[in-house]
């Protein structure tokens, strides 16, 4: 997603004035921000990585809003753009805004595998990583609890989206087994299995059905991919708590600047994150911080890339470049 797509910025205003009326009420300021959706081309750096660091990676799918980078080389093989519209189960829950909703049909793309590997655009591998540290080698998935905890109580509309979501977790997985979850999960790649997925589907038939529907991120949704799996395969002993070196930086903190530096000098991180969930003072100024750190960690072009690696200049229905999800075919 790609909020400088005049075509799709269109489309979300039109979708979001349909929700919330003309004076945007209704939605929680985090819910549909523009920086959500802004694009540095974070996607190309995060291929140039998993091509560097994760070379065991057999096949990705981007997808998209029907979205396709100018600079993406589509021919090169082990690599699909995958639309909306191909793994949506209900095809009126499109367009949507809402990458929970998106995470929720990923099992539905045509020929993946069982086990693969979910990367949002501001994920990469910092250093040379196995499958080993994502999966075990009976087929068991490992997940990555963070240190912040989910929110007591039940959801509501002035939670953060994020602490919305996991609520909505932790009250699934009390239901079904009795525990009470605390943890949320670290913003890393995710090991996850198809069938998995597919099993919760119809386990939670409604939480997952009204996720799905969600235009907007809100306070009913479920992060099914990036939290519910990982407990309900815990939970039934299809997974266990992994241990991965990884760290968070957060663009609009004042010390950003100051940890990209760091790591960038010391690159002793298995995977990082760059991630703005509000509106920048400066964005010019986070955007050139972005693309100079980008350009430094990973300067070497994939097979991903057009020739040189050289963005051309983007028609309006390709910018596509902010894709939300990326689904790799696992070891």
């Amino acid at each position: 997603m790609d909020d400088s797509d005049p075509e799709w910025r269109a489309s979300r205003n039109l979708a979001r004035h349909e929700l919330t009326g003309a004076q945007g009420t209704g939605l929680h300021e985090q819910a549909a921000n523009d920086a959500r959706y802004t694009s540095r081309d974070e996607l190309k750096y995060s291929l140039r990585s998993i091509h560097q660091y994760a070379p065991w990676v057999r096949n990705i799918f981007l997808v998209t809003a029907g979205q396709v980078p100018s600079w993406l080389n589509t021919d090169f093989p082990g690599i699909r753009v995958v639309d909306h519209r191909e793994i949506f189960s209900d095809p009126r829950a499109l367009p949507t805004f809402n990458s929970h909703a998106i995470e929720s049909q990923l099992h539905h793309i045509p020929e993946l595998a069982e086990h693969f590997l979910y990367l949002n655009d501001d994920v990469f591998f910092g250093r040379p990583v196995q499958p080993g540290q994502f999966f075990h080698a009976n087929g068991l998935t490992k997940f990555f609890q963070s240190k912040a905890l989910i929110p007591s109580g039940r959801a509501s509309t002035e939670d953060l989206p994020v602490n919305a979501a996991g609520k909505n977790s932790r009250g699934l997985i009390a239901q079904q087994f009795g525990t009470v979850i605390s943890q949320k999960m670290k913003h890393t790649p995710h090991a996850l299995r198809r069938s998995i997925l597919a099993e919760i589907e119809q386990v939670y038939d409604k939480a997952h059905r009204v996720t799905q529907h969600s235009r907007f991120r809100s306070p009913s949704d479920v992060p099914i991919a990036s939290s519910l799996h990982h407990y309900y395969a815990y939970q039934s002993a299809r997974a266990t708590v992994g241990d991965i070196r990884y760290v968070y930086i957060d663009l609009a903190d004042n010390l950003a600047q100051r940890r990209l530096n760091n790591l960038l000098a010391r690159r002793n991180f298995d995977t990082f994150c760059m991630n703005d969930t509000v509106t920048a003072r400066d964005p010019e100024a986070q955007s050139r911080m972005v693309a100079d750190f980008l350009d430094a960690y990973l300067p070497v072009p994939s097979p991903f890339e057009t020739a040189s690696g050289i963005v051309a200049p983007r028609r309006p229905a390709e910018q596509g470049a902010r894709v939300a999800e990326l689904g790799h075919a696992g070891p």
